[in-house]
């Protein structure tokens, strides 16, 4: 059947044009049996061509089998098809998070509750309380407490630390960069004479030669610090998985990436959808860790990622799996943060209290010596993987595009959508080199909303023009999708990092900050651009947009129906969106309280 499509005329900047469906559908003639389910009476953003708006949906077992007016889908209607009045509410493809991890986040919490840190007084307060309840010479760790979220935008020194627990080995920690007190070098055996680990630095007094307590990717000469540990067997951390993933369900989110997935999470995954008990979709990330060594070193370690592990299923390389767990990309870590100063940047960091830095001359760090990152690239090329790489600093991204461009000249990586993580730096001219390998990334949008203020005062506003610019990585025909990077805890706004999608959205549209005003207007992405983000780009990324992404006959009944039109509510109200009921293959994994019920 023809569709009549009519165009409106622009409202505004921020709304896409949009072309309505009047008539017929998109791919219902072909579908000869009565439905399982139809949904009517929607307002169906089908994240299609030209942004076309329908008004029904029908779906057989997991998959939709039209998508049109309410005419033409109603015809599908059977005697056992179950039918749901959506009643003039917005009906979305499910929604998808590019970079989070799940088992770390759902078990940060299972030993005691971590506050949220807004100032170096919770740290304090948080790290007293500790004092009162752990035996002394024990170590206390406050994680991911990154210093831009703090109103002091800096780290705590190591005599604030020792003034509150002189007898503990206290680690503040905010990525790969962190403050220790006396206690943790003592017990640690750091001193003036302790030799920096590779690719790491112990900050030391340029006087005396004696350790500050600042440690640049140096944990590893902390003696005793206590892991997040969870297990793949124990039947509580695998309901606290289940349970996360619910509340994603909660949010709209339908799919995510594990960015760093090791065996423990892949058997999780696929232990829960053997049970019939998960209710996300999850793209797995393989890390190849250091030590990397030669060549042989090198394919050894990559055959060890996709060994067959539990019931014969392989761990890699990328696009193995099924439609629940799928393998992803392998990713290496490169270079450290933004949020905690070890970002490999072009220019200085500059000396300043935020990150505890007095070397006029420091760029960050580089984990991966650029020789042994061509030869990860060129290996992960010949044996079929996509690849990506944590790179946050654009001297970073410097190194990583050139290993990909060699392994492109050696083996032919264009195609394959190789990958940048968080990319939360980058320059026009390797935009340009982007493009020309056919080279997406995963952002955090978040970031711009918890870390500008700082970064602002850091950088200042001429680096910061290339902080996130979404925008110049559209204009230059890249695929750029939305993530969290949610580490700890679970609230969706209140967590680290903040992963509500919806918050993602928003602040993708309107750049703002906490604590000021509009980062870049000129980034800013359309309505239609942002929930773009968060759905096809995502699978895009990730090889899946034939199954995921959008609202087309054929692809998976994963769906979200909300509460208001995310195209034409009131700007501010984007990050308040409400999810009525999430779907999943056909199969409602979440409903709220709301009298919309299907």
């Amino acid at each position: 059947m023809t569709s009549l499509k009519i165009r409106p005329k622009r409202a505004n900047s921020m709304t896409s044009i949009r072309r309505w469906l009047v008539v017929g559908a998109l791919g219902a003639v072909g579908a000869a049996d009565p439905a399982d389910l139809v949904i009517h009476n929607a307002h169906v953003i089908t994240i299609e061509g030209h942004d076309e708006i329908a008004q029904a949906v029908a779906v057989q077992g997991d998959r939709i089998v039209a998508v049109g007016t309410n005419v033409a889908v109603d015809a599908l209607i059977g005697p056992k098809t179950h039918v749901i009045d959506a009643g003039g509410k917005t009906l979305l493809p499910g929604l998808y998070d590019s970079h989070v991890h799940p088992l770390g986040a759902a078990n940060s919490e299972k030993d005691h509750p971590i506050p949220a840190y807004d100032t170096l007084a919770d740290v304090k307060a948080y790290i007293a309380e500790r004092v009162k309840v752990q035996p002394k010479g024990t170590w206390i760790v406050v994680r991911y407490a990154f210093p831009t979220r703090l109103a002091e935008s800096r780290f705590p020194t190591k005599a604030e630390l020792d003034a509150i627990a002189p007898d503990h080995p206290v680690l503040h920690q905010g990525g790969p960069a962190g403050v220790v007190n006396s206690k943790a070098l003592e017990i640690s055996g750091i001193d003036k004479n302790t030799p920096d680990p590779p690719a790491g630095r112990i900050v030391r007094d340029p006087k005396t030669g004696e350790a500050t307590g600042m440690m640049r990717n140096s944990y590893s000469k902390l003696k005793g610090l206590p892991s997040n540990a969870y297990s793949d067997t124990d039947a509580a951390d695998v309901a606290r998985v289940r349970e996360l993933f619910r509340l994603y369900n909660s949010r709209g989110l339908t799919s995510v990436a594990d960015r760093s997935a090791s065996d423990e999470a892949l058997n999780v995954y696929r232990g829960l959808r053997d049970k019939g008990e998960l209710t996300v979709r999850v793209n797995a990330t393989r890390v190849l860790s250091p030590p990397f060594g030669d060549r042989a070193a090198i394919v050894k370690g990559l055959n060890r990622l996709a060994s067959y592990e539990r019931g014969g299923e392989p761990n890699g390389p990328s696009g193995m799996g099924d439609l629940w767990v799928r393998i992803g990309p392998l990713k290496v870590f490169l270079d450290g943060g933004m949020l905690n100063g070890t970002a490999y940047m072009r220019e200085p960091w500059g000396v300043g209290p935020a990150y505890q830095i007095t070397e006029p001359d420091y760029h960050g760090l580089l984990f991966i010596p650029p020789p042994t990152l061509a030869l990860i690239a060129e290996e992960a090329a010949r044996r079929g993987w996509q690849m990506t790489a944590h790179t946050a600093g654009e001297a970073g991204m410097d190194e990583l595009l050139t290993a990909f461009a060699q392994a492109d000249r050696t083996i032919g990586i264009r195609g394959r959508r190789w990958l940048i993580t968080h990319a939360n730096f980058t320059s026009a001219d390797n935009l340009k080199r982007c493009a020309e390998l056919g080279v997406g990334a995963d952002l955090q949008p978040a970031w711009i909303w918890k870390d500008a203020r700082t970064l602002l005062s850091v950088l200042g506003p001429k680096r910061m023009t290339w902080f996130h610019p979404y925008r110049k990585w559209l204009d230059a025909g890249l695929t750029i999708g939305g993530g969290s990077d949610h580490m700890i805890r679970l609230d969706p706004l209140g967590a680290t990092n903040p992963w509500d999608p919806w918050l993602g959205i928003w602040v993708t549209v309107t750049r703002k900050y906490e604590g000021g005003d509009v980062l870049n207007a000129d980034q800013r992405l359309s309505r239609m651009e942002a929930l773009r983000f968060y759905t096809i780009n995502n699978a895009r990324l990730h090889f899946e947009e034939n199954e995921k992404g959008s609202i087309k006959r054929g692809k998976l009944a994963d769906l979200v129906l909300v509460d208001r039109d995310p195209l034409t509510c009131p700007e501010n109200d984007l990050k308040e969106t409400q999810v009525l009921w999430t779907m999943v293959g056909g199969k409602l994994v979440y409903q709220s309280d709301s009298k919309s019920k299907p």
